[in-house]
C-alpha cells in the first residue's frame, strides 16, 4: 500500500511540475508576443507620411483651389498672347483646362453662327479642333520631339487662343459683313497662333526635321481659321 501511496504522490508531483512548466511556457509566449508590439511601436514613426507637400490642396477651401487654377490658366494665356519670359513654364506646368475651354467655346460659337443648318456643326468643329491637335501632337512625337504627348497637346491647345479671339470678334461684331476685315483679323490670329506655338516647340525638335513639324501645325491652324471665316 505504501508503494501505491508513493506512486500517487509522485504522479501528483509530476502533474504539478508539468503544470508549472506549461505556465512558464505560456508566460514566455506572452512575453514573446509583446516584442513585436514594441517593434511595431518602433516602426510606427517610419509609416507616417508627410502629406502637406504633395496634397496640400485637401485642406484649403474650394474657392482658393479654383482661384489658383484660374490664375494659372490666365498666366499661360498671357504667354501665348505675349510670348515672353520663361517659355518652358507652359511645358513644365501643363494642363488641358485651357484647350478644353477654347475647343468647346469655339464649337459653340460657330454653331451659334450657323443658323438652322447648324445641327452637325458642334460635333464637326469639336472633332476637328480636338482630334486635329491630337494628330499634330502624335506627328511631333513620331518625328522624335523630346516633349511629352500632353505637353505638346497643351501648347497646341493654348495657342488656339488667337483664332478663338478672332472668331469672337468676327461673330459678334462682323457677322456676315466686311469680309476683307474678317479675313484680315482671322489671318492675324492664324499667324499669331503659328508663331506662338513654334516658339514653344522650336527647342524640342531636331533641326533637320523642324520643317516636317511646322507644316502640320501650320495646316492645323489654317483649317481652324478657314472654319472661322466660313462660319462667321
Amino acid at each position: 500500500m505504501n508503494s501505491f501511496g508513493n506512486a500517487s504522490v509522485d504522479i501528483d508531483m509530476l502533474e504539478r511540475e508539468m503544470a508549472a512548466e506549461q505556465t512558464a511556457n505560456l508566460s514566455g509566449n506572452i512575453a514573446g508576443m509583446s516584442a513585436p508590439k514594441s517593434s511595431t511601436s518602433r516602426r510606427g514613426p517610419m509609416q507616417e507620411v508627410d502629406l502637406d507637400a504633395e496634397f496640400d490642396t485637401l485642406e484649403e477651401p474650394v474657392w482658393d483651389t479654383v482661384k489658383r487654377d484660374v490664375i494659372t490658366v490666365g498666366a499661360k494665356f498671357s504667354h501665348v498672347i505675349l510670348p515672353h519670359g520663361d517659355k518652358q513654364q507652359l511645358l513644365r506646368d501643363w494642363d488641358l483646362w485651357g484647350p478644353l475651354f477654347i475647343c468647346v467655346g469655339l464649337a459653340l460659337l460657330l454653331q451659334h453662327n450657323g443658323g438652322t443648318e447648324s445641327a452637325p456643326q458642334f460635333t464637326q468643329v469639336f472633332t476637328i479642333t480636338f482630334f486635329g491637335s491630337v494628330i499634330v501632337t502624335a506627328n511631333i512625337k513620331l518625328l522624335g520631339g523630346n516633349i511629352s504627348f500632353f505637353q505638346s497637346l497643351c501648347v497646341i491647345g493654348y495657342c488656339l487662343l488667337p483664332p478663338f479671339v478672332a472668331a469672337v470678334l468676327c461673330s459678334l461684331f462682323l457677322h456676315g459683313i466686311a469680309f476683307p476685315l474678317r479675313l484680315l483679323i482671322t489671318s492675324i490670329g492664324f499667324v499669331w497662333s503659328t508663331y506662338a506655338s513654334m516658339g514653344f516647340l522650336a527647342g524640342c525638335q531636331p533641326d533637320k526635321k523642324r520643317l516636317l513639324v511646322i507644316y502640320p501645325v501650320f495646316l492645323f491652324y489654317f483649317v481652324v481659321s478657314w472654319m472661322i471665316i466660313s462660319h462667321s
